[in-house]
């Protein structure tokens, strides 16, 4: 099952409060982090625009893969298929052990041991197979780094479940307890 969203190229970390603005859609959002103001523009994958830029500069070139970010329903769908007819799709939760105790895991969910230095085998045999990774909630990114990681090891259908287990949990969705 592949996901109908578009890409979008994703800045993981901000040194100082920034302007988003995308390219699209020429509105602004505001992300926080130190103290000064710059601006950085941001070219969605589906776009011909330029590079990500920072004051005029090219700050990287726009990544030629990227992953979907996917919503708590899309995965919860996904899942149901893949319950229904054997879908091909997998989930993988890149929390530590004290989150997944604490709010428990997605059912199905592949335990990764680290979000950045997994081990490539457990990823699907077949790299064009959905994977959706996630993590604590919205401001965490060790689901980010996990699916980095998967985007270059060669898989194609990559997903980042930016709400996480929190987002998860509060949409009343079931959970398992991790075992051990």
């Amino acid at each position: 099952m592949k996901f109908l969203i578009p890409a979008v190229a994703v800045i993981s970390h901000l040194a100082a409060p920034a302007v988003l603005a995308c390219g699209a859609h020429q509105g602004n959002t505001t992300a926080s982090a130190a103290s000064s103001t710059e601006t950085i523009m941001v070219a969605s994958s589906t776009d011909k625009a330029p590079p990500a830029q920072k004051g005029g500069e090219v700050v990287a070139a726009a990544a030629e893969a990227t992953f979907k970010m996917v919503t708590v329903d899309q995965v919860d769908a996904s899942l149901a298929a893949l319950k229904k007819d054997k879908t091909p799709f997998t989930v993988f939760d890149a929390n530590g052990q004290e989150t997944r105790s604490k709010q428990g895991i997605i059912p199905t969910a592949v335990l990764l041991p680290s979000s950045s230095a997994y081990d490539l085998a457990l990823l699907p045999k077949d790299k064009a197979s959905p994977v959706v990774f996630y993590c604590a909630n919205d401001k965490c990114t060790a689901s980010h780094t996990a699916a980095k990681r998967a985007l270059q090891a060669g898989h194609s259908d990559v997903a980042v479940l930016g709400a996480g287990i929190k987002g998860w949990v509060a949409a009343g969705k079931a959970v398992d307890k991790p075992v051990g």
